[in-house]
């Protein structure tokens, strides 16, 4: 992005916080005036969030990563910035035409015999049209907004610009911000590039092959070649009904088996591949009428080293059986320890921890308290989990909050044991 066009946008930014500055202290004004001060964090999270979509798509790409990030964050601020959406105004009809013809390489006509120019979806980064081939095969064709990617360049230099200034202040002190910001910046990268989206699909697809009731739309095998997806283009398997049906609609007997298959799914995506889809929101994730599942976007997919699969592994097997001693190595064994840690104390309170959910029935244990619980037990220590132990975790959270409304009583420790055992005690390979 030239320079004049940056300093337009740091310009643009810097009103949108001024702004955000003036609706706090007014805020602020009007409850001390009415003697409500308790209503004051409630009222500037509303504040918060308004103009985290006035600071552009990736300042709610980042809010929506952070919302994840209980690790980092308290459970208040992560449930605050969970609410923003990545909902944008679809392209003008011309522009998405154009573009696609472009990045596809031929004119449209000479690819399908219909391209649909209302979109099923329209994000901040990409647009998604329906199409049909020339030989009838229905596609969705994923659009990547024009000059999209030199905007988020630009906001990402200014973001990790204002946290090194901000990283020893006594707010920040003792977080791992610039860790932190790095983990976030490639992980927005990460969703425009369509080649790697295109392999995750692939990836995502064949991991979850043998669940019949299981749908990922996989890459079309000729349109969505390197060239074509590095241009800003992925035409993939359309799946049509992908519309947000909620647990009275499906039936209590039908959204539950909506809800095991997909944790049987993820569990072995996880626990046997290696693959964390760590995006699993409502958005995309999407039961139908016969308990099926249909999984979507695969932008924000991670595949552990083998070494990090192997001690998340072990922990989520490890807590469900009690073993609280080596719970406790497993997370020291990806931390730093800070100068002086309390390394009895640690274990202390690890253990009681894990003990408080040994044997949970399904309906007692729930996967984001004790994840709030076991975050805290490691700030108030001093430490901060490798990314490549905590991104699992954090992605069975998102996907914990897009289904428990529908299966209140899913059994998440017991679902997971088959696949557990599978990983844990599958010879190594040579």
């Amino acid at each position: 992005m030239p320079l004049l066009a940056l300093g337009g946008r740091l310009t643009y930014l810097g009103v949108v916080l001024a702004v955000t500055a003036l609706r706090l202290a007014g805020c602020w004004l009007v409850v001390v005036a009415r003697r409500r001060r308790g209503e004051f964090p409630d009222a500037a999270w509303v504040i918060g969030v308004q103009q985290i979509y006035r600071a552009g798509p990736t300042a709610v790409k980042v809010a929506q990563l952070l919302s994840t990030r209980l690790d980092l964050l308290p459970a208040r601020v992560c449930q605050a910035l969970s609410t923003l959406h990545d909902d944008a105004p679809p392209m003008p009809v011309d522009v998405a035409r154009r573009l696609a013809a472009d990045r596809l390489g031929q004119p449209l006509e000479a690819l399908f015999r219909a391209f649909v120019p209302v979109p099923e979806a329209s994000g901040s980064i990409a647009c998604v049209y329906r199409a049909e081939l020339l030989d009838g095969t229905v596609v969705a064709v994923k659009v990547r907004r024009p000059g999209i990617g030199a905007t988020i360049a630009a906001d990402l230099r200014l973001f990790r610009f204002g946290a090194s200034m901000i990283a020893n202040t006594r707010l920040m002190r003792g977080l791992p911000t610039h860790a932190a910001v790095a983990q976030l910046s490639a992980a927005i990268a990460d969703q425009l590039d369509f080649t790697r989206e295109a392999a995750a699909l692939t990836s995502v697809a064949d991991a979850v092959d043998e669940f019949a009731e299981v749908r990922v739309p996989r890459p079309h095998p000729r349109l969505a070649d390197p060239a074509r997806t590095g241009a800003g283009v992925l035409v993939m398997e359309f799946v049509p009904g992908l519309v947000r049906r909620t647990p009275a609609d499906l039936g209590a007997p039908v959204a539950a088996r909506a809800v095991e298959s997909s944790l049987d799914a993820v569990y072995k995506m996880l626990f046997v591949d290696g693959l964390v889809h760590c995006d699993l929101h409502p958005g995309n994730l999407y039961f139908f009428p016969d308990g099926s599942v249909c999984v979507v976007d695969a932008g924000f997919v991670v595949a552990l080293p083998p070494a990090a699969q192997r001690a998340f592994t072990e922990f989520f097997f490890r807590m469900g059986t009690g073993n609280e001693a080596r719970c406790a190595d497993l997370v020291l064994s990806t931390v730093e320890l800070p100068e002086g840690f309390d390394d009895a104390g640690f274990r202390r309170e690890l253990g009681a921890l894990v003990r408080s959910v040994t044997g949970s029935r399904a309906d007692q244990f729930e996967l984001l308290d004790f994840s709030v619980r076991l975050f805290d037990i490691q700030r108030r220590f001093g430490l901060y989990a490798d990314p490549q132990f905590v991104f699992p975790l954090l992605g069975l959270l998102v996907l914990e909050g897009a289904i428990r409304e529908y299966h209140p009583t899913a059994d998440f420790q017991g679902l997971a044991l088959p696949h557990l055992m599978r990983a844990m005690f599958a010879p190594t390979p040579r």
